[in-house]
């Protein structure tokens, strides 16, 4: 009976262990291959980091090469005919409505000449000479449209004063402006003395005599 029992005993035993043995077995042969694995992760993981870096850095270069500019815009033959070309009432912008509306009787009328300029009314009212003939024309102060435009006889004192002028009309008002410290209210083209003028009033009451030859101060008593 003991026999029996000592040779179960050691059945058991040997069981125990082949099982235990199995089991680490196993186990080595489970971490073997997590092993195994884990380089492969690792390097398809910093392949695909590498690559992901190379194609970002790859759209920024080309997103900084799209922004570059490839020349000066500046310098190009459209950008010039843009800052210098267009309608020449851009010149004044940014003036007094005075130079504005001086600016427009020039549009309409390029060749006229300037005999007479008021500002009392509520209309900027200019007296010009084109085409051999007198023009009254009304300016509006806001939209510097003409209107109510009125031929007139032709006087030969004003033919052969406004002969002489050889000065843009705002170039004698911005003169006068600047030499009697105000802004110019009136103007008439007269002749002092042999001198053809613009005799130019200004809203202090300053009175300032502006050569239509060469666009100096001159002197009315002369």
């Amino acid at each position: 009976m003991i026999s029996r029992w000592n040779n179960s005993s050691a059945l058991l035993s040997v069981a125990a262990v082949s099982a235990l043995a199995l089991t680490s077995c196993a186990s080595d042969e489970l971490n073997s291959d997590d092993d195994d694995a884990q380089p492969t992760a690792t390097v398809t993981e910093t392949v695909e980091a590498e690559a992901t870096e190379e194609t970002t850095d790859e759209a920024t270069e080309d997103a900084t090469a799209d922004a570059e500019p490839t020349e000066d815009p500046t310098g190009s033959p459209e950008a010039e005919a843009t800052e210098t070309d267009g309608p020449q009432a851009g010149d004044a912008e940014g003036d007094d409505p005075l130079y504005q509306a001086v600016d427009a009787v020039k549009q309409e009328y390029p060749e006229a000449v300037v005999l007479d300029f008021d500002t009392e009314s509520s209309y900027y009212e200019f007296t010009i000479l084109d085409g051999g003939s007198e023009w009254e024309l009304d300016v509006d102060r806001e939209s510097f449209e003409i209107s109510n435009t009125q031929e007139d006889d032709l006087d030969s004192d004003d033919q052969r004063n406004a002969d002489a002028v050889e000065i843009e009309f705002a170039d004698a008002l911005r003169t006068a402006a600047e030499e009697g410290g105000g802004t110019p209210e009136q103007a008439e083209l007269d002749d002092e003395n042999g001198a053809v003028t613009w005799e130019i009033e200004l809203d202090n009451g300053t009175e300032v005599y502006v050569d239509v030859a060469t666009g100096e101060v001159a002197n009315g008593d002369d």
